[in-house]
This record gives structure tokens, sequence and C-alpha cells, in this order.
């Protein structure tokens, strides 16, 4: 048990205040300097006036700290002989406290304010021993300690007030836990339990080797604003400073931000024709092909101009705009006078951009969709680059398409006409302009090959017609060649089909046999299909059979064929190459002049 160095009451061990008079119990045996009190000597019945008290209470504070502090107590001996009444009085009071030896960490945890008011309560409790507890109030002031919840009978209010500190949520929320409990023990345990929690997180901290107190040092020493330094003054200057700053400048921002200023700034730029403004505040593209330059041309060519006078107005219709779409636009009413054309309006609408602005405030842009063409497609060769009106197309933008001959964009840019260049492997580069429209569509063809592109594809050729002259003549089997197509070809029965034929046509029948096939003047031609993107290529050439034919009366006869055949093929652009798609190598007869 715990005794009260007040009222002298036993406490539970675990008790931070007394459970009758309520004042903060010691958390140790070495606290004692409240305690100690009581054993000095009883003092004249003598009435004091705050002012006294107070002081009193200053000088026995101040003497407890000089004996933990030596240098100090050094610097005032001059001053202790030159007063000796003085020097005296603090000998005799200094003998007569027990001082603990950690009466430094005490005066750290009870405040200045808190140990005034202690020791003023000690003192008339001294003095006040055989007078009437409401002739002390009126006489002395003592102030009255607050009420604990319920405790609102006269007999209750006359007994000292049990302490209470916490969260009074928190509080009524643990009361609920102690509904069948009488209502002072129920007070006493939640308090006990704050305690037990409070000393646990205590505990925690200095096993972290942080501040037990959770309090700044900085927030301790420091109470009033003469206590700061010349340093500390100037940072709480800056800070508050720097936040009043922050608080116009958001005030600022949110009120330039709003969609009216934003409409307002917005035709104002739009009188004066300053383009480079305007396209700043509407919400442009940002794939990179509407850019600042292109928005100035477009609106040379096609905005009004003249405007003398306007007004922007907030209608009925245009809230419901609002509502509608949950805020993130609003439309304004814009009435305005020409020169030429005198009164006219339109509607202006108003996009809630989801990038906010800063990080903070709301992005509110005048939407160009109007002038824009939004998925916009564009089919170009596979493998080509294009560039269109300058800016060159990014893989961002290429989507996936059914026809792998094709390269698919989907873009948005201005509605209009617009330049392209299409630079495509072993043909020229395509340059030519087409119009644009809102989710229209357009697709470049008619490109022409090279002359280093024409000698590869040529070459391409001469090598897949040789090799199918080769196998048909040893009668190999379609498998043996497929190796020169695509792979998982689409078209591959039809291949076979073509492969046969040649097969059949120079295989050994009816006493005929090839013995030499030979072809040249090969002449070829390349064009890329503008519906598949495939590049469609023919070689014309010349060939010459040598042959055996078996005759029961001659025997053995040698013979030659001379003639001409097509050979057709389509190539597709895949993996950085022209793979073989189909090829029909033309016909080769040579039993037909006999």
């Amino acid at each position: 048990m715990r005794q009260c160095p007040n009222c002298k009451t036993n406490n539970p061990d675990d008790a931070r205040f007394c459970n009758y008079c309520g004042i903060r119990l010691p958390e140790s045996k070495e606290e004692t300097l409240y305690s100690d009190l009581d054993e000095l000597e009883e003092a004249p019945k003598t009435e004091f006036s705050d002012q006294e008290i107070e002081e009193e209470s200053e000088k026995v504070i101040d003497e407890a700290k000089k004996l933990f502090n030596p240098d100090e107590k050094e610097e005032k001996k001059e001053e202790r002989k030159e007063d000796e009444d003085t020097d005296t009085e603090q000998e005799q009071v200094k003998k007569q406290l027990t001082i603990p030896e950690n009466l430094d960490r005490m005066i750290e945890e009870v405040t200045r304010q808190e140990l005034e008011q202690e020791f003023h309560r000690k003192i008339k409790l001294k003095e006040g021993s055989g007078k009437e507890q409401s002739h002390l109030d009126e006489t002395e002031g003592v102030s009255e300690p607050t009420l604990m919840i319920g405790e609102k009978t006269e007999e209750e209010a006359d007994e000292p007030t049990r302490m209470f500190t916490g969260d009074i949520g928190d509080f009524i929320k643990k009361k609920r836990e102690y509904e069948d409990v009488p209502e002072e023990d129920a007070y006493e345990e939640i308090l006990q339990s704050w305690e037990r929690k409070r000393k646990e997180k205590k505990i925690k901290r200095e096993r972290e080797g942080k501040d037990p107190s959770r309090i700044l040092k900085f927030i301790k020493e420091k109470h009033s604003w003469s206590d700061l330094t010349a340093k500390q003054k100037k940072a709480v200057k800056r800070i508050v400073a720097g936040a009043a700053v922050f608080a116009a400048f958001c005030i600022f921002e949110s009120y330039y931000g709003r969609p009216e200023a934003v409409a307002e700034r917005y035709y104002k730029a739009y009188v004066k024709e300053d383009w480079k403004k305007t396209g700043h505040l509407s919400d442009l593209p940002k794939n990179g092909y509407a850019t600042q330059d292109e928005y100035a041309t477009y609106m040379k060519k096609n905005a009004v101009t003249d405007v003398e006078d306007y007004q922007i107005k907030e209608t009925k219709e245009n809230r419901q705009i609002k509502i509608e779409s949950g805020g993130k636009q609003r439309a304004f009413t814009v009435e305005y006078k020409t020169k030429t054309q005198g009164k006219n309006k339109e509607t202006v609408v108003l996009q809630k951009q989801k990038r906010q602005r800063l990080l903070l405030f709301a992005n509110w842009k005048v939407s160009s969709d109007k002038m824009i063409a939004n998925d916009f497609n564009l089919y170009i060769p596979a493998g080509s680059t294009a560039w269109i009106d300058g800016t060159k197309l990014t893989k961002n933008d290429k989507i996936k398409d059914d026809s792998d001959g094709l390269d698919q964009y989907k873009i948005s840019l201005f509605e209009g006409d617009h330049k392209i260049r299409i630079d495509v492997p072993w043909f020229k580069t395509y340059k030519s302009e087409f119009k644009a429209s809102d989710k229209g569509s357009t697709t470049i063809s008619k490109m022409k090959v090279s002359q280093s592109g024409k000698k590869k594809l040529d070459k391409k050729m001469k090598e897949i017609l040789n090799s199918y002259i080769k196998a048909a003549k040893e009668e190999k089997s379609f498998s043996q060649i497929s190796g020169l197509f695509e792979k998982n070809s689409k078209y591959e029965k039809e291949n076979k089909e073509f492969y046969d034929d040649l097969k059949e046509q120079l295989s050994s029948k009816d006493g005929y046999k090839a013995d030499q096939i030979t072809t040249d003047n090969y002449e070829g031609k390349y064009v890329i299909s503008g519906v598949t993107g495939v590049v469609r290529g023919t070689l014309s050439y010349d060939y010459k059979v040598t042959y055996q034919k078996e005759d029961v009366t001659v025997g053995n006869m040698n013979g030659t064929v001379d003639g001409s055949s097509q050979m057709s093929a389509e190539f597709v652009y895949k993996d950085g190459n022209y793979q073989l798609r189909t090829v029909n190598p033309g016909s080769i007869w040579y039993r037909k002049s006999q």
C-alpha cells in the first residue's frame, strides 16, 4: 500500500492519485518532497497574503535547485554573505528538508505551476488546521478543484476532488465497461488502467532509447516567448511567415483556378488573338501530334476575329450538364458581337482534368473536342516509320491489328489536312497529304520500290524459283521446301498445289526425262497492296530444258526446249525482314514441242 503524504490515506501500490484527496502520489519512495513538509516545525498562526506565499514558495524551489547545481551554489556564496538573515533562514530550511537524489527528474516531470500550487496547498493545510474550510476559501482565495462526473452532492463537493486526466471520449467508453461496478470504484479502475498503459509505453520508449515523456526538450524547457533564444525566435518567425504565405497562395490558387475564372481568361486572350495563351488554357491531346504550333495555325484559319464585346453566362441547361457529369464539366454560353457578323453566341465547355494543378488544386481547361479529330485510325505498311506534320508516330499509339501486313495507329489531331511522311524498308520515302476527321481513317499505299530494294527482291525471287525447280525435278515432297515460307502460314494448301503442278510438269513420264533446266532474262516488278499491306511481286524469266526421250525403234533421243514464264509471289514484313507468304512458280512445259 502507498500512503498519501497529504491525508495519510492508504492507496493501492499502482495508484497515481490519492483516492481521498486526489493529490498526485510520488512515483517512488525517493520522491518525498511533499511528505517531508509535514516534518517542518509548525508555523505560527499567521495570516499570509497570496504574494507572500508565492515569494516563499519561489525561495524554496530555488533553494532546492541550488543543492544540485554546485556552480550556481558557488556563484551565490558572496550574495549569501551579504545577507546573513537570509542565509540563516535558508540553512534552516535546507536542514529540515529531506532532498531526494532524483530531484532533477522530478523537476522535469512536475511543472513549476503544479509545484507552486501543491506547496501553496500544503502551507494552507498547516495554517488552517483549526479554521473552517469556508473561512480559508474566502480569505486566502484557494481555487476549488474540479469535480469528477457524479460528484454533485453538497457532501461530496466539500471533499477534495479526485483528479482525472485523459480523453473524455475514451473515458465514457471505458465507463460503459463498468456499468455494474459502483461509480467511485469504476473511476478509480479506469484511472489505474490508464496509468498502467502509460508506464508500459514509457518503459518501451526508454528501451528504444527515446525520450519517455514524448515531449520535445525544446517545449519542456521553453514556456514563453521570452525564454526562446534569438535563433529559435527567428525559426518560429520563418515558420509562421511560411505558413502565412502558403495559406495566401492556396486562397489565390483556389480562386484563380475556378472554371468561371478560366473561362474569363480564355476569352480575354481570344479577343486579343493570343493563341499561345488560349492554347495553354485548352485541354489539347498530350500525344504530341496536336502541338501548340498546330493549334495556332488552326485558330488562324477557323477562329472568329474582330470580336468587340462578349458576355459569359452559365444557364440552367449548363448547370444540368454539370449535375449529369458529376461535376467534371461546366458549360458557359458566350454572347459576343463582331464588326462583320453582328451579335452571335456559342457554348464553351470546361473540362476538369484528372491531373491536379500543383498536386493540390482543381485543374479546369477549355474543351478542344470541337476542333480535334479524336481516335483517328491510320493504316500504314508493316515495318514503316511515319511522321505526321513532322512529329514521329510512337509505339504507344500503335494498336494490335488483324492484318499483319499493316500497322494500325489510333491518334488524335486537329481536323483538316495534314502532311505525312513514311519510310518503308526497300521502298522509296513516301510523302503525301490526308484529311483527318473525328473517328475517321485512312490507309497509305502506292509506295514505289527503291533501286536497292528491287535488287534485294529480285534476289529473293530467283532463289525461291531455283529452289522450286530443283525440288520439283528431284520429285521431293512439299514439306522439304516449306522452310521457304513464313511460319504457320494459312496459305500452305494453296502453295502446295502450285508446287505439285510444277513437279508434275518436270516429272519423268511417257519416256521423257528432264536433264538440265536453266533460267535467265529476269524482269521483276513490285508494289505494296493498299488493302493488305503485303508486297506483291512478279518475276518474268526465260527457261531452257534439255531432256532425253526413249524410243523403241531409234533408242534414246536428246532434245532442247526453250520457253518463257512468269513467277508471282507475295511477301510480308516480319521480324525485321520480308518473308514469303505465297508463290506460283509458273509453268515449264517441255513435252508439247514434241
